[in-house]
């Protein structure tokens, strides 16, 4: 296979995203078909290519080697089972499912159709962090202690308008969460052990889970907070939409996911890198914005065409699944929980 042929299912803002990364940045790719959602047609026609009826319909396309899922949370487990069974790989979009059960089910339907399985974790590649990431991993503030996260937003003002809302796609603590104890693992470089979490909304529904105090420790011994809010009164707090602090035993990190990355040492600070502007609202489509998508979608591609072990696996995509399940039952019962793999 010389080409990786997708399918795309979900035609909204984040399908048009992944659609543009295939189309003009991602090589041995390309886009034979668009199906899901009213916006679908109007999507199809701009990239010159099929608009497919349902998604059944694109999974039987024998032009299809892969889908990449970009729909609503609640649908993901009964198409990613879907195309296992069409012998499609599946790049699927976070939170990889709403429960750990589900997650369990698409693992072991990908494994059974021998189907590549991947989430996903766009922060991972984001500029600021990828950069952090790598000095980690090449020793540059020595093995990793303890680590602080925020992830600050003004009140959305969407109560009871985005499908991340509604109670079937589990609120806002999954649609973020797992991104956030997804990057806080990658940090640590260990799988996580305990957590111990305040799970609190207060100007909107219940089931919309808009804040989250957690604490979180590792298998390597390091520990983590945790800090997501989606109810800050304006002007809210600079700097803080994905901002980390990582220290380590000879050093620390400063990684703002939209802004700079510094590296404190030797009582100094020294900046590394610096994320130019990203303008998600009137801009969307800037490779600025869409870097971090389609290096995604890259590794993806190379994963199924090289034979490579998955980048972010679907066992991965499901430890982030599990630990939002844990802070929920942690903040319910007023004890830490216990995580096994």
């Amino acid at each position: 296979m010389d080409a990786l042929r997708f399918g795309l299912l979900g035609a909204g803002y984040m399908g048009g995203s992944y659609a543009e990364c295939i189309v003009r940045y991602t090589t041995r790719a390309t886009l034979t078909a668009v199906a899901g959602g009213s916006r679908a047609p109007a999507l199809a026609e701009r990239y010159g290519v099929a608009c497919e009826p349902s998604y059944a319909a694109l999974l039987a396309r024998p032009d299809v080697d892969a889908v990449l899922i970009a729909t609503p949370h609640d649908g993901h487990c009964e198409q990613v089972i879907a195309a296992a069974r069409a012998g499609k790989h599946v790049l699927v979009e976070k939170p990889m499912a709403t429960s750990v059960a589900e997650c369990d089910a698409m693992i072991a339907a990908c494994r059974e159709a021998g189907v590549v399985l991947e989430v996903i974790k766009t922060l991972r590649f984001r500029g600021s962090v990828a950069r952090a990431l790598k000095l980690i991993a090449d020793g540059a503030i020595g093995s990793v202690r303890m680590i602080n996260g925020r992830s600050l937003f003004v009140s959305t003002e969407t109560d009871g308008k985005h499908w991340a809302d509604q109670p079937e796609n589990g609120g806002l603590l999954l649609d973020m969460g797992c991104h956030n104890f997804d990057i806080l693992s990658a940090f640590a470089g260990s799988r996580p052990r305990r957590i111990f979490s305040h799970v609190m909304t207060y100007d909107a529904p219940e089931h919309t889970r808009r804040n989250a105090m957690t604490q979180i420790s590792y298998e390597s011994g390091a520990v983590a907070q945790m800090w997501m809010s989606f109810e800050l009164p304006r002007p809210g707090i600079p700097d803080s939409l994905h901002r980390y602090i990582v220290v380590g035993e000879r050093g620390i990190l400063d990684i703002d996911g939209y802004g700079k990355l510094l590296i404190g040492r030797d009582d100094r600070w020294d900046l590394v890198w610096e994320q130019p502007p990203i303008d998600y609202i009137n801009r969307p489509l800037d490779p600025e914005r869409l870097e971090a998508f389609f290096l995604q979608v890259q590794a993806f591609v190379d994963d199924v065409l090289d034979g490579r072990p998955p980048t972010v696996s679907g066992e991965e995509g499901r430890a982030a699944v599990a630990q939002v399940e844990a802070a929920w039952e942690s903040s319910r019962t007023g004890q830490a929980v216990e995580l096994r793999f």
